[in-house]
């Protein structure tokens, strides 16, 4: 594999243009030896596959194609971030199965339906767990799959427009997942702390996709240990969740002390053989690792408890995640602070100066933690701004919104007079959504937007979710926008290839059509003007002249054989009649009835013969031919064929068996190809397509076929026919 990659490997085309460019993908397919891959030396590419190459490499959107039956993989440089540390470049040019084996149980029936429909899929915020970075990994992502026809019709390939929304799907999730538990405070002021406790490792849980597990410690008293609250995920008591930690000395199950001491938040790695197997939350594996947070109280120095919450196995803990879990123990601090504030004030009434204190500190602290999550939302991958008020005001906007919109002044001024030209189409939208109070959910949603100085029609994928105050009402609506420009123009081209390709084949035929008609009407003429000046000279012409006429009569015909010979394999596997039951037995019947064997040959139709759903004129084609090319080419009067059927799993085996001279080794591929003989046409009569025709009707219904043969032996050709016809063209 690794010597496919040498730079120089094979001899490059004349013409490599569609190669051209500067970026690594493209250095890597020039440098690439294809003719050791599925996709063969570059001499031999279609057109088609030329064009969208081209057009990957081009592109600045992540594209990958997938070509021919194993499809081998073709990507651009904007697609390489996609295969991360473990995947490139060893699998360029190679069968996709090899690169994406753990997803290849789902990818790879889309892309078999493709490929045999024809018709292009269209994937949003799809699901797929990858390997690409050494372990399982949660990964989402935006794709179509779009079929490239090749020159005559059929898919060659297929064309795949993708975005990695990975980040912006899990932002939404864990956003979600903060805003309950920013709900909580409101509710803490009518419990207990321990059920507060309670209650936020409860709503924590819930995503468990992000938070396999959940511990809340709190401090006794004294502060000599912390005993567990609230456990999630995990039964308390156990290895990993010991009812009471000591804080006087380090080396406990989680480091407490330490984290007590810094005020810092701690990963720890969980070994098995230590924590025993831990759970991995939505995941079947198990958590690798945890974080032990700190618990601030708020208006105090010291803290109220710890927050241990396990990793997911298939994240890696980055930036945004570490972000998601300090947010979270600072909401849960937060509730529980305000619980516990309730609760004290409760029992200590003539001390309500402190308790404002302590609550105005609450409100402090809540305000900090809004600031972070306002900070996590200014660095978000996604467009994200925040409207206010029924004329939808600008409150706040982050930096990848006002880079959308083209970097103008947006905040404190209404959407109607900051973006002037979407006001037609945005604001009866956002009117809607504040009336209703139901979200607007925008998929590739076309606007005319002023950027660099000019109007251009962009799309996008958005959200309007509204915004409601303490007393239930909408006060506003935050946007959540993901531009999709450059997907969708990529989809618009590949459309306009493949509707451009689809009148290129209507074309074609139509020549085939006129071309045969227009060359057999003149080849009738000169068969009939040979008759009548035989007729005319017949007591004029000799014996040889008569000879030369015959002659002239036959080559005549076998001219009519040829072009509609070549009309019939132009046709094969691009018409399609309708499906129907067709008994195979009856077919088989009627075409030895048409070829009319002299009496001393022999047509044998074994029993057991199957009824297809198929197309009935494609299959008396290849019967038609088979028996035909049996009983031409036995050169013996007492010719022998044998036909039959056996089960061979997915498909019917098919068998046309002769007593003829068989086929030598050398010849037995050669055989299937268009205009092939194996002996001259004036020897034995026929054009040399029958068995291409019968190879391409029978490939392009989905199945195969093979020639078993030693010389001298007769031979006997396999036709493997699937029980379930693939359906398209």
């Amino acid at each position: 594999m690794q010597e496919s990659h040498h730079p120089g490997a094979a001899a490059r085309p004349s013409d490599a243009s569609f190669l051209a460019g500067d970026g690594e993908m493209a250095q890597l397919m020039r440098d690439l030896d294809w003719s050791l891959t599925p996709v063969g030396p570059l001499d031999g590419w279609p057109q088609s596959l030329r064009t969208a190459v081209s057009i990957c490499l081009a592109s600045r959107h992540p594209i990958e194609i997938w070509w021919g039956p194993e499809y081998a993989r073709f990507y651009n440089d904007a697609y390489r971030p996609i295969l991360g540390a473990t995947k490139h470049p060893q699998f360029l040019g190679r069968p996709g199965r090899d690169c994406w084996g753990e997803i290849w149980d789902v990818i790879g029936p889309m892309l078999d339906g493709v490929r045999a429909t024809g018709k292009a899929t269209w994937s949003e915020d799809f699901q797929l767990i990858l390997a690409r970075n050494g372990y399982l990994e949660e990964t989402y992502f935006t794709f179509s799959y779009a079929p490239i026809l090749i020159e005559d019709g059929t898919v060659g390939g297929i064309f795949c427009a993708c975005a990695e929304t990975t980040a912006r799907v899990l932002s939404e999730r864990r956003l979600r997942a903060l805003r309950a538990l920013g709900a909580q405070p409101a509710a803490a002021a009518m419990v207990s702390v321990e059920e507060t406790c309670a209650r936020s490792a409860s709503t924590l849980a819930e995503s468990s996709a992000d938070v396999p597990f959940a511990l809340l410690y709190m401090i006794e008293p004294g502060g000599a240990a912390a005993r567990l609250a609230a456990a999630e995920g995990l039964a308390p008591g156990g290895p990993a969740s010991p009812e009471r930690i000591s804080l006087a000395e380090e080396g406990g199950v989680w480091p407490l002390a330490e984290v007590a001491r810094t005020r810092r938040c701690l990963r720890v790695d969980t070994p098995a053989e230590r924590f025993g197997e831990l759970p991995g939350g939505l995941w079947p594996e198990p958590s690798r690792e945890a974080v032990v947070l700190p618990l601030p109280r708020a208006g105090q120095p010291a803290l109220q408890g710890f927050l241990v919450v396990g990793v997911s196995p298939r994240r890696a803990l980055d930036a945004a995640y570490s972000d998601f879990f300090e947010l979270a123990a600072g909401h849960i601090a937060t509730t529980i602070s305000g619980a516990r504030a309730y609760q004290e004030e409760r029992l200590r009434a003539e001390e309500r100066a402190e308790l404002l204190a302590r609550e105005q500190a609450a409100l402090a602290e809540a305000e900090r933690h809004r600031s972070r999550l306002e900070t996590l939302f200014m660095q978000a991958p996604a467009g994200i701004c925040v409207l206010r008020g029924p004329e939808h005001v600008f409150e706040l906007a982050n930096p990848r919104y006002l880079n959308l919109i083209g970097d103008r002044d947006i905040v404190g001024k209404r959407l109607r007079d900051a973006l002037p030209e979407v006001e037609q189409a945005v604001v009866p939208l956002l009117d809607r959504v504040y009336a209703t109070g139901e979200p607007f959910f925008g998929n590739e949603f076309a606007v005319s937007l002023q950027r660099g100085g000019a109007i251009e029609e962009c799309f996008f994928n958005f959200v309007y979710q509204p915004i409601y105050d303490a007393a239930a009402r909408v006060e506003g609506i935050a946007v959540l926008a993901f531009e999709v420009t450059d997907q969708v123009r990529a989809l618009r081209r590949a459309e306009q290839l493949a509707h451009a390709l689809a009148i290129t084949n209507q074309d074609l035929d139509q020549f085939a059509y006129v071309a045969s008609h227009d060359l057999k009407a003149p080849l009738r003429g000169i068969a009939s003007l040979s008759e009548w000046i035989e007729e005319g000279l017949a007591d004029k012409m000799s014996d040889e002249a008569r000879q030369q006429m015959r002659m002239l009569r036959g080559r005549v015909h076998r001219l009519e054989a040829l072009i509609e010979g070549i009309l019939s394999y132009s046709r094969a596997g691009r018409i399609r009649d309708r499906v129907s039951l067709v008994d195979v037995g009856t077919v088989i019947a009627e075409c030895v009835e048409l070829l009319a064997p002299p009496p001393e040959a022999r047509v044998i139709v074994g029993g057991g013969m199957p009824t297809l759903l198929a197309e009935r004129v494609p299959v008396q084609q290849v019967f038609m031919h088979l028996i035909g090319n049996a009983l031409k080419h036995a050169r013996r009067a007492d010719a022998v064929v044998e036909v039959a059927c056996a089960d061979a799993g997915d498909f019917y085996d098919f068998t046309v068996k002769d007593n003829g001279p068989g086929i030598p080794p050398q010849f037995q591929e050669r055989i299937w190809g268009i205009f092939q003989t194996l002996e001259a046409r004036d020897k034995v009569e026929g054009t040399g397509i029958g068995l291409s025709v019968v190879k391409k009707v029978v490939e392009t219904r989905g199945g195969h076929v093979s020639l078993e043969s030693e010389p001298y032996a007769g031979a006997t050709f396999h036709v493997y026919w699937p029980k379930r016809q693939k359906t398209g063209s």
